[in-house]
Formats: structure tokens, sequence, C-alpha cells
């Protein structure tokens, strides 16, 4: 079972710092993402799938007025990966309350100072809502300080070489990404359509036309292409066609 992905919207060090330990506690393994600003959060919005936000409405406490939690869930509401996922407001503002339900879809929304077995079983529910089913996924990888976006059904295949991951697409383009391996891909991928074949090559099986397991060849669809497979995984592609 893949981690549960939670992101940490919070501009307070003690209120960051006990909500982590509180879902450190959890009977669900988890993955905590600590952010401060806006802008590191969205950023790590774009680059993960995110299944809990938990956010405090102000982050600005100087700023009179401010409620820039709301405006953060605004916009990756817009995101459609995240039209629907839970989100947790943790925060002393009462007035925000009818919004964050009405508007923004808020899962629970809880004051502060909060009773932390209530957030705990929040937290709990949040995690067992089912994954949406997408029908398709995009990954995001930076590289030289721009945000690149692949959809996973169009990756033909991936491979890793010269320190840098080499994203082989159904369009015919060729997407390197340094300092990217071949393990990570596959995490950040998490689809069971993409499988490895090599220590360095996954394949997309929805692009396989057959499997020569003798000579270790797999023909992608199209004719034009193969890939290797390499010697410690012949036994699970033999199986694979029994």
């Amino acid at each position: 079972m893949s981690l549960k992905k939670i992101l940490i919207l919070e501009d307070n060090y003690a209120a960051m710092e006990h909500l982590v330990s509180l879902a450190s506690e959890l009977d669900i393994q988890n993955s905590l993402f600590r952010c401060d600003n806006i802008k590191d959060a969205y950023q790590y919005a774009l680059e993960r799938d995110i299944d809990l936000f938990i956010i405090d409405v102000i982050l600005e406490p100087g700023s009179p007025g401010d409620s820039s939690g709301l405006k953060f869930v605004d916009s990756i509401r817009k995101i459609e990966r995240y039209v629907f996922t839970p989100v947790i407001f943790v925060t002393s503002l009462e007035d925000a309350k009818m919004c964050t339900y009405e508007k923004l879809h808020c899962y629970s929304f809880v004051e502060k100072p909060f009773d932390p077995e209530k957030v705990k079983e929040l937290m709990r529910q949040c995690l067992k809502f089912p994954v949406n089913s997408q029908p398709s996924k995009t990954l995001y990888f930076r590289k030289d300080g721009i945000i690149l976006s692949v959809n996973i059904e169009d990756i033909v295949y991936a491979s890793t070489q010269n320190h840098a991951l080499e994203i082989y697409t159904r369009q015919g383009d060729v997407l390197s990404i340094p300092y990217i391996t071949l393990k990570k891909f596959l995490a950040e991928a998490d689809s069971e359509d993409m499988i490895q074949c090599s220590r360095s090559t996954a394949v997309n099986k929805k692009f396989i036309q057959n499997v020569d397991v003798p000579n270790k060849v797999i023909q992608l669809r199209g004719g034009a292409e193969s890939v290797e497979i390499g010697i410690m995984y012949k036994k699970y592609f033999r199986e694979l066609l029994e």
C-alpha cells in the first residue's frame, strides 16, 4: 500500500509540531509535507498527489483580515485532482466556517486550541477516503527552475542513463530529467501500468505489443522500438505470459 500524503500549511511552529506529532501517531502510514507559506505549499501540491490538506486560515497574523489559507484552498480546488480532496482547517477564525463548508468543500473545521484526539480522528477519517479513480494522472518534474508535466497515459517507457531519467512519450517527445532515479519515478507514478523490466527501465504495459522472453526483448506498439528485459526480470515476464 502506498503512503498517504499529508500536506500541513501552518505558520505557527508550535502548532505545526503538534499536528506533525498527531499524524505520526496514526495507524495509517503517511508521508508529511510541512509548509509555512503558500508558495511552497502550492509547489508541493503540483509535484505530489496529496491525500489530505491541513490548513491554517490565518497565515499572516500581522495583516488585518488575513484569510490566505482560504485563498490557497480556493486555488487548489481549481486543479482537477484536488476538487474533492479532504481539507481540514485549523484556526481561531470563527466567521470563516460557513465559507469553508459551502464554497471550498471543507471536510472539517477545527478551532484552536484544538482537541488532539478529535484532530487525529478527523485525519484518520480523511485518509480512509477511497482514492479517486482518475482517468489519468499527471506527473510533475522540476528542471532548470521550470515545472514539466507528463501524463502517465502518454508515457511509453522511462529509462535512466547518465544520471538522468529519460521519459519517452507516445507523441515522440523525450523528456530528460536530471537526478531522478527509476525507483523514485515508479514511486511517484504509483501506477499498475508502469512495470519495471530491467534495473534501469520501466515500460507502460499498455504499449507492449509482444514479449520475447528467450531473447529478453519487449516489442512496443508500432514496431519502431523495443526495450530489453533484464536477466533478473525474465522470471516475472515468463510468469506474466503463462
